[in-house]
């Protein structure tokens, strides 16, 4: 693989999906769940706050694509993805009360689950693909006639899976994982290809600018980590972010 050329590292690249993350479950919560709910469609302001919740939902499109890139990377460059599987796995199951009240205002819901999970099945998809395909070496580029097979049973399984139990971007966004791991060798097909799913699955046009600018960044990673402010602290964040969001929201009149 040719070195990447660019100026955004790794920790720069989830610094960005971290703050977008935020700016979209605010938007989420605060605006759409306090303030748009409790108002009338005739009310005055209210096509201003749905300007506002728009342009932070925009926004807050750019982190999904991020979070499954560096997913890949990190496929791509782990020693031990089954440790790897496991820590997501466990974040997965500590995100997920605070997913509940940020999303349902319920302790437990069935509803839907965090994109921990979804995450996770991404990984477990290019690892079980892989493993069936029997490539030892991660330095090859597309998966050639025998391993085909392998891959669309292990992306259909990993599909339904998320179907199944509703993860966040279900199964668009195992698939988005699967894509981008696949074409690996050029960050522009990455880019592209990354975009246009995502434009598909998201289904709403005032995303797209969201989700551009996160598949620039992208195109922009120099294949470097960066400054590294805490090994978990990128993990953490996710379910701190959304417990403190929904304390906002109960004490908020």
């Amino acid at each position: 693989m040719p070195k990447p050329r660019g100026a955004v590292t790794g920790s720069q690249l989830k610094m960005v999906a971290v703050v977008a993350m935020l700016i979209d479950h605010t938007a989420y919560l605060l605006l759409g769940c306090k303030v748009l709910s409790a108002l009338p469609a005739s009310a005055a302001g209210y096509a201003g706050y749905i300007q506002v919740y728009r342009v932070m939902r925009c926004v807050g499109r750019a982190a999904f694509p991020i979070y499954a890139f560096l997913l890949t990377e990190g496929i791509v460059h782990t020693r031990d993805w089954k440790k790897y599987g496991l820590r997501l796995g466990v974040f997965a199951l500590v995100s997920e009360i605070p997913f509940d009240l940020l999303c349902f205002q319920q302790l437990v819901s069935w509803e839907r689950q965090n994109v921990f999970f979804t995450l996770l099945l991404g990984l477990l998809a290019v690892e079980g693909a892989e493993y069936a395909a029997g490539r030892a070496s991660r330095a090859q580029s597309y998966p050639g006639e025998k391993s085909s097979l392998a891959w669309i049973v292990a992306a259909g399984i990993g599909c339904q899976a998320a179907v199944f139990l509703r993860t966040d971007y279900d199964a668009g966004g195992v698939l988005l994982v699967v894509l981008l791991y696949l074409l690996r060798q050029s960050r522009l097909r990455q880019c592209v290809a990354g975009f246009l799913w995502l434009l598909v699955t998201e289904a709403r046009w005032y995303y797209a600018a969201g989700l551009a600018a996160a598949f620039l960044l992208i195109g922009m990673y120099n294949g470097e980590r960066g400054r590294q402010r805490g090994k978990y602290a990128f993990y953490a964040f996710y379910p701190l972010h959304l417990a403190v969001l929904y304390l906002i929201y109960c004490y908020l009149p």
